[in-house]
């Protein structure tokens, strides 16, 4: 399945934000800087890493994209930027076929489908966690 993307034409309230590659590991560095998580969520993959929770809370990394669900598909979360030109809730069933049923989080660039039933309570052990499994890999 391909699509073309388009800029977003009504400012969104980002509830996440998501670095991937070195921008993960920026981002990593910023959270560690905020007091007892600052009451975020966070998952993360072997090349990524997301926070979600209130925008003022979110911490700022170079590299990192701010992302937020859409009004027409709020299992499916965008960059608050852009979303892919089509209906956004033709796409989300589509997405949910292939990859079940929990909340997706969709990049264009880096290309990345990412599920977000896995989000954990952001404290210091899960940040060490983090650290300890990117080093090993």
């Amino acid at each position: 399945m391909t699509w073309s993307w388009q800029d977003e034409p009504l400012p969104v309230v980002p509830q996440g934000v998501i670095g991937v590659g070195e921008a993960a590991r920026a981002l990593l560095a910023a959270w560690a800087r905020l007091p007892d998580g600052a009451g975020l969520l966070v998952t993360a993959t072997a090349h990524s890493l997301l926070l979600t929770g209130p925008a003022p809370q979110l911490p700022w990394a170079n590299g990192v994209q701010y992302v937020a669900p859409r009004a027409d598909a709020a299992g499916l979360w965008l960059p608050t930027a852009e979303r892919p030109a089509l209906p956004l809730e033709l796409l989300e069933r589509a997405l949910r076929r292939q990859h079940g049923p929990q909340p997706l989080l969709l990049l264009r660039s880096p290309a990345l489908v990412l599920p977000l039933h896995r989000l954990l309570p952001a404290r210091a052990e899960i940040v060490a966690q983090i650290r300890q499994r990117w080093e090993a890999a």
